[in-house]
């Protein structure tokens, strides 16, 4: 039974990772084009968004191999 347990909770880190990183993915295009277009306060703002989830997507990963 507790072998169920942490599949699950294996399971739920990993979808939850891969949800930040095509999000971070996202951020990271929406940052390029907007440098691209000369807007520097939102090139900023989703490039510090994206860094953010990508320390969240760090450490749920080193969460991971404990579980």
């Amino acid at each position: 039974m507790r072998g169920d347990r942490d599949t699950q909770v294996s399971t739920a880190v990993l979808v939850y990772v891969l949800l930040l990183l095509s999000l971070q993915v996202f951020l990271l295009s929406v940052a390029v084009e907007a440098f691209l277009a000369n807007e520097p306060r939102l090139a900023w703002s989703a490039t510090a968004i994206s860094t953010v989830l990508a320390v969240g997507s760090v450490l749920f990963y080193r969460y991971l191999p404990r579980v």
